[in-house]
């Protein structure tokens, strides 16, 4: 490609106007990839965009793009990723924004392999992610009073309507959502009981959400196949296969509003404390179930650094910027090396 990113950009921005005056048609789509700390977004994301390229950590918030070229122009699916699991939760007001809200769907990875950081990552970045959206709906309701009835709108339309036998329980999240179980082929060698507990409450966490539930495996075809259907349901707005595959032996696959609080079945608790668990509402419960057989690890903090410095990274070159750094380091090393002096002769 010719040109500097500005050219660019000014081409993107181009083909966009010419393919909206076409019969109205909107061509880009926003994709936010979320999860855990290694839980294997970046692998999902390169699988999807048939890339072979080595797998390194995710700094902070990174962002990459997928086109298809169409009848009528090019559609466009822009992808971010959040690196840093739970910790960078607050770079999540980038790419949520009112620009991107409408077209948005979110994924969320979830290492089935790591149990006891499951819960606390899906409902840590859930809430982050909803409390966003919020914020950004009620600040763009001063241009677009019915804004939040239509967010609410389409979301019980992306679940098959508040008639749904559920509708009472469930919390359709504000823009699609999409969950996937990673590390499928790890979580196949785990106890039978400790899988049907994950299966049941990844069933659960997906259905009151109203998200499309997907298990995935870097390593089984038949997963990498449905990653790239539900993608390119996200990015390019192709069609989603709306039947279900709920079979504790194979992989998960469960489009949204398609699934059923009867068939999840109850909580995993002895039935002796169901009744002890009946007096909470439905999440809490399910938190307290799950929890008792994975108690949750928080991410610590202080473990979160990369392992090696972002701005060393050769895929950050800024020749200006790294000079500018360059020099500052060495006149930090001669302030070190004056005032180590300075201590030595007292």
């Amino acid at each position: 490609m010719s040109g500097t990113i500005w050219d660019a950009a000014v081409d993107e921005i181009n083909i966009k106007k010419e393919n909206e005056a076409y019969k109205g048609i909107v061509t880009d789509k926003y994709v936010l990839v979320i999860g855990g700390k290694s839980s294997g977004k970046t692998t999902a994301l390169l699988r999807f965009l048939n890339r072979e390229e080595p797998t390194k950590p995710s700094v902070a918030l990174e962002y990459t793009y997928a086109r298809k070229t169409q009848m009528h122009g090019n559609m466009i699916g822009h992808i971010w990723e959040l690196g840093g699991g739970t910790f960078l939760a607050k770079l999540l007001d980038i790419p949520l924004n009112m620009d991107t809200l409408k077209q948005m769907t979110v994924v969320l990875v979830l290492d089935l392999s790591d149990p006891k950081k499951l819960w606390y990552t899906a409902e840590t970045l859930l809430e982050a992610a909803r409390t966003r959206i919020k914020l950004v709906i009620r600040q763009e309701s001063r241009n677009d009073p019915n804004l939040q009835q239509k967010i609410d709108e389409k979301s019980w339309r992306r679940v098959g309507g508040k008639d749904h036998p559920d509708a009472h329980v469930m919390d359709p999240f504000p823009v699609p959502l999409i969950i996937i179980g990673s590390k499928y082929d790890l979580f196949q060698d785990m106890e039978s009981e400790q899988r049907k507990v994950i299966i049941k409450t990844m069933r659960f966490l997906s259905h009151i959400n109203g998200a499309t539930l997907l298990f995935l495996s870097n390593k089984v075809e038949t997963t990498v196949r449905g990653l790239r259907h539900v993608m390119n349901h996200a990015t390019f707005d192709a069609d989603l296969n709306t039947k279900s595959l709920i079979d504790p032996q194979r992989p998960l696959y469960v489009p949204a509003g398609m699934d059923s609080f009867e068939g999840i079945g109850n909580p995993p608790v002895p039935s002796s404390d169901i009744g002890r668990l009946s007096s909470k509402n439905p999440v809490d419960m399910w938190r307290m179930a799950f929890c008792g057989h994975f108690p949750q690890q928080g991410e610590d903090k202080r473990n979160l650094t990369t392992a090696e410095d972002p701005a060393k990274d050769t895929q950050f070159l800024e020749p200006l910027v790294d000079e500018a750094r360059a020099q500052k380091d060495r006149e930090l090393e001669a302030y070190r090396r004056q005032e180590k002096n300075k201590w030595t002769r007292m």
